[in-house]
């Protein structure tokens, strides 16, 4: 009976155990986050000393710290008390006086504690699952506002019945009672064919099913609900998607095959695996929680279902296309998956053991690295196969989350492996350059990607060379994107508005799109000076490259462009043009140019702007801006410059440090929107997704010697103004022109343009910042 009482009329109080780990972490996020929804007085942990650490330094070390918690208030831990306890002890190790306070205040017990190790022996195995959970229980008939005990099981307690048959919520059958198993387990007298008998895959899954039987059997008068989780993997909503702490389960299928290593996989392609998100475990928690006053034993399977659950070659097919963009080691390659064979014994041989036989032959670190690797591949192919080979058709009288698809969720699972587990940091994903891992043949890659004509794929060959040659890294912040990958989703236009620092920007723009579809953005047509046109050759092999010409400066609308833009949008291109106009050769932002928003208008249908912030350690143009900036007029578009440019970076003679790319918010362009509105928002949204390098401060530095600052005070300062600095380890020419050096202030510049600190240090820095106009703009 669901209790229909509402939860705020009746507090809670709770105590939780298994805090440390994954699930348990995410529980507590999760109460504390609907504590005003779930009336959550206070939430006591029992948390397990371990060597020298007691429970509270292991709480603030392993809990507090993780960033599961970090969106919640700051106060968040006012509502949480820890008891060192030690679950296997009778008494739970909990001394009288606190015993007599949870006797008084706990209301509901959730046991989310437990052995997830496959292969320990059965009598460890039962310590952890099953003594733990009877003491627990002993504990509980103490407590005088008990609504509810909660157990945490597992779906696979039920041995496989077979393909397409029902698994239903009720004990799994076992060949004798399991008080008779138990007790032969104590005495160390079981039989060594238990797990045969019963047909368990492996301890774990037998201890879980023994404790339900002894917990029902032993409950009495304590309300009893065993909630059954199949695989439980990464979040997928709260504390935000991705969240995962816990490289186990369907996170060591993911990290190996993610890494390049796993190569054999015994199982079946069609055979389905049931990952349920770990948040949604959570929330069917607290839903247990507002169940009250059922005489029955209530058993919930929270599964995913058979039909939603994926095959394991779409988890293969969903794993080894992130992976293979997101390279961490080698590239992922399946060379078989199937059944236990002759043919799986040879694969394994040759592309596990004779593999990492050959690379441990190198030195004794490899040598020790490749055993670690096969111990784990061995391991793996050992305990999954029954996972990975038969599908499981739990029955479960929740309603299924209808809201998750399969394929976004094992993307969502890869994320948070890459970022949580591997320790990737997405907000700065290599793109290309010398730190780029690879795409294991340059050509086969540029032919492999799913869009692009003859000539974008070729012209993407050569960035991907020309970029290995001059720049340390090209990163971009890949969870930037989300937003404006939700918006090509939703099928409106898209016009992409970057900032303007370099001739590179309209290439490293298309070549993000050719190299990342899975962003959703087109490959896009570019809105380009006719100047470019003129040039003999590249003018008409720039036109493959998607590059239409306009005529700029004209001040009136142009019939032809609109007409143009109109037919482009309507056949769903995406267009990118450069709403500063022009390269700005001080890297300050230029007065927004409004010609293509108005001709986006009048096409009267409604368009996404995706405003794309580049930043360049140093832009290959910088000498000839610093002879513009120093009065110069601006040189004649010529092919020999560029030839010559390429030819000296072939020769390693170019050296541009890091670019880095991010997204600001979309903005919707409204036919009746104010574009001067609209000009102003894109150049705000650029600043705010523009990015300082370290190079930055010490380049800008370098023309400014001012007593007291120094980049670490700099970087400070830009910090602690919400603005970000990445590493860069590119050196400041000693020769460096001052013009230039002066322009690398403009990177952090808006950051300070509000300010009204009255530290003298950040006065006289600001005067230096600002010392000087705006470039000029003809």
């Amino acid at each position: 009976m669901i209790d229909t009482t509402s939860p705020r009329t009746r507090s809670r109080t709770v105590l939780l155990t298994g805090v440390t780990g994954f699930l348990g972490k995410v529980v507590l996020e999760e109460m504390l986050r609907r504590r005003d929804e779930f009336a959550l007085d206070r939430v006591y942990l029992l948390i397990r000393p371990r060597s020298s650490r007691g429970a509270r330094e292991r709480f603030a070390r392993d809990v507090a710290s993780a960033e599961c918690f970090s969106r919640l208030p700051s106060n968040w831990q006012e509502r949480v008390t820890v008891i060192e306890s030690d679950l296997e002890e009778s008494d739970l190790g909990v001394d009288a006086p606190m015993r007599a306070e949870l006797a008084e205040q706990v209301t509901h017990v959730v046991h989310a504690a437990g052995s997830v190790n496959f292969d320990r022996p059965l009598a460890e195995a039962a310590r952890s699952n099953i003594d733990t959970t009877l003491n627990l229980l002993e504990l509980s008939r103490e407590f005088t506002r008990l609504e509810r005990l909660i157990y945490t099981s597992t779906a696979y307690v039920t041995p496989h019945p077979g393909e397409g048959v029902a698994i239903e919520e009720r004990l799994a059958p076992l060949p004798e009672s399991a008080g008779t198993l138990y007790q032969a387990i104590l005495d160390g007298t079981v039989s060594e064919d238990l797990l045969a008998r019963t047909g368990h895959p492996n301890t774990y899954t037998l201890t879980k099913s023994m404790a339900e039987h002894l917990l029902v059997e032993r409950c009495g008068t304590v309300p009893l609900t065993i909630l059954r989780p199949s695989v439980i993997s990464a979040s997928w909503q709260y504390p935000f998607p991705g969240w995962i702490d816990s490289p186990t389960g369907f996170a060591v299928f993911v990290i190996q095959l993610g890494l390049g290593y796993f190569r054999v996989v015994a199982g079946t392609h069609e055979a389905r695996l049931d990952l349920i998100p770990v948040d949604e475990v959570a929330a069917r928690t607290l839903e247990a929680c507002y169940e009250r006053g059922s005489p029955e034993v209530i058993i919930r399977h929270v599964v995913t279902g058979t039909e939603a659950s994926p095959s394991i070659i779409d988890c293969w097919d969903g794993i080894s296309g992130f992976f293979r963009t997101h390279r961490v080691d080698r590239r992922p390659v399946l060379k078989y998956l199937g059944p236990k064979t002759w043919r799986f014994g040879l694969s394994e041989l040759i592309h596990h053991r004779l593999t990492l036989g050959v690379a441990g032959l190198r030195n004794r670190v490899d040598r020790r690295r490749a055993r670690q690797a096969l111990t784990r591949l061995t391991y793996t192919n050992r305990v999954f196969p029954y996972f990975t080979s038969n599908s499981f058709s739990f029955r479960s009288s929740l309603t299924p989350n209808g809201d998750r698809e399969k394929f976004e969720y094992i993307r969502t699972v890869c994320q948070g492996v890459y970022r949580h587990l591997l320790k990737r940091d997405d907000t700065q994903w290599v793109l290309a350059g010398r730190e780029h891992p690879g795409h294991g043949g340059d050509a086969r890659w540029s032919l492999r990607q799913p869009h692009g004509n003859a000539w974008i794929r070729f012209g993407s060959w050569l960035v991907t060379k020309v970029l290995r040659w001059t720049v340390a890294s090209v990163t971009v912040d890949l969870p930037s994107f989300e937003p404006a990958r939700r918006a090509a989703a939703e099928g409106s236009p898209i016009a992409i508005v970057p900032n303007h620092r370099s001739y590179l920007d309209f290439v490293i723009c298309s070549y993000l799109a050719f190299a990342r579809p899975d962003l959703g953005i087109p490959i896009p047509y570019i809105a380009a000076t006719l100047e470019f046109g003129k040039i003999p050759i590249l003018g008409k092999v720039l036109t493959f490259l998607h590059a239409f010409y306009l005529k700029r400066g004209v001040g009136r609308e142009d019939p032809e462009l609109t007409r143009r833009v109109h037919t482009l949008l309507g056949e769903g291109k995406a267009l990118e043009f450069f709403v500063e106009g022009q390269r700005s050769r001080s890297r300050e932002y230029l007065p927004p140019k409004r010609g293509l928003l108005r001709c986006l208008q009048a096409t009267g249908t409604p368009c996404t702007l995706l405003p794309i912030s580049f930043t360049y350690d140093r832009v290959p143009e910088e000498a000839i801006f610093a002879r513009e900036l120093a009065g110069e007029p601006k040189p004649r578009m010529r092919l020999g410059p560029l030839v010559k440019w390429v030819f000296r970076a072939w020769r390693g003679k170019v050296a541009l440090g890091r670019i880095h790319i991010a997204c600001g918010d979309p903005i919707r362009l409204e036919p009746a929107a104010d574009v001067h509105a609209v000009g102003d928002a894109v150049i705000d949204r650029l600043k705010g997704a523009s990015v300082t390098t370290t190079y930055h401060l010490r380049a800008f530095l370098h023309g400014h010697r001012l007593n007291g600052i120094n980049p670490e005070w700099l970087r400070d300062q830009i910090e602690a103004r919400g603005g970000r600095v990445l590493e860069s380890e590119l050196a400041v020419p000693t020769d460096l022109d001052p013009l230039i050096a002066r322009t690398m202030g403009h990177q952090f510049a808006h950051l300070f343009e509000q300010d009204g600190s009255a530290d003298p240090l950040v006065r006289e820095f600001r005067m230096t910042l600002f010392e000087g106009s705006r470039e000029s703009t003809g």
